[in-house]
Parts: structure tokens; C-alpha cells; sequence
């Protein structure tokens, strides 16, 4: 039985190591802390934040020794041992890993995210998309960025094309 607060449920075949992150207002620019790595057995439930879920935005990556990942476009930070630190906080040793959002509604006392084997673990479509946390300072909301990096076969498209229209433009 789980108590008011967020949890995670584990119900595939094989430990579960899971980082979330929180609201923490005494956390600038960035009012959010991350913590890790939470382990989850087969069949467990584990509670990570105590009180009233509700109202609030949670972010959470998790993996198994299998490779599965339960990943999102939010990313950071992480070490490897256990750790609780702001958002913005990382290190020289470090993996930047990306974050799923999950915003729970004002009307919940707990939330439980449960982890299934499914085709979730599978890398997105648009691995490029990355999302940033909204800063104190500027009061902004998430910002959508690409990473630069574009595939080689739109390259090549994208060169074919600029060089049709080139060509039409020359031959009017």
C-alpha cells in the first residue's frame, strides 16, 4: 500500500534504477532538484516524494540492466552513485540524461508512475528534440531546441532540391 505522494511501480521482469526531479524553490535559476538513483525491484512499489502530489510537475528517467530506458526530452545531468542536487548541477564524470515531464493534476493526493515493458523504451522518432526548464530569472516558459544535428540523407535532399529550383529560376 502506498501513502500520499509520488511513486513508482515496477512491473517488468527486472530491477528498475530511477532518477526524478521535484519542485524546489530554494534551487535558482532553475526551481528544481533531481534525485538518484532510486532502485526498484520486480513487483515493487516505492514512494520518492511524501504529501500531496497533486498540482505539481514531476520529471523522471529510469533504466534496467537490460537497456530498456524510460527516457524523455528533458535532459541533465547525472552522476553515477546516489545523489540529490538542483537541476543546473552536474559534473566532469557526469552522463546527461533525458527527462520525461509528467504534470499531476490539482485534484490528486498520490500519483504512481508505473513502469511496463512496452515500446516505450525504444528511441523517439525526433531524437533531436530537446525541451529546458522554465529559469526564476526570466519566468519563461520551456523552450523548444533542436540539437544541430541534421541526417545526412535530408542534407543530401535538401541540396537536390535548392538545386532544382536554382536551375528552374536559370531556365525562365
Amino acid at each position: 500500500m502506498t501513502t500520499m505522494g509520488l511513486n513508482f511501480r515496477n512491473s517488468t521482469n527486472a530491477a528498475i534504477f530511477v532518477v526524478f526531479a521535484y519542485p524546489d524553490f530554494s534551487c535558482t535559476p532553475v526551481n528544481y532538484s533531481k534525485a538518484g538513483w532510486y532502485r526498484v525491484n520486480p513487483g515493487q512499489t516505492i514512494q520518492v516524494w511524501s504529501g500531496f502530489a497533486g498540482g505539481n510537475t514531476f520529471f523522471y528517467y529510469a533504466e534496467d540492466d537490460f537497456g530498456r530506458e524510460w527516457r524523455g526530452t528533458y535532459f541533465t545531468q547525472v552522476p553515477e552513485n546516489a545523489f540529490n542536487w538542483c537541476w543546473d548541477t552536474g559534473c566532469t564524470t557526469c552522463r546527461s540524461v533525458g527527462l520525461r515531464r509528467i504534470a499531476v493534476s490539482p485534484f490528486v493526493l498520490d500519483y504512481t508512475i508505473n513502469f511496463v515493458t512496452s515500446s516505450s523504451q525504444r528511441k523517439p522518432a525526433s531524437s533531436t528534440l530537446r525541451m529546458t526548464l522554465p529559469s526564476k530569472a526570466t519566468q519563461e516558459k520551456p523552450i523548444l531546441r533542436r540539437v544541430p544535428t541534421t541526417p545526412k540523407r535530408l542534407k543530401q535532399g535538401k541540396t537536390l532540391l535548392q538545386k532544382r529550383i536554382a536551375h528552374k529560376k536559370r531556365t525562365k
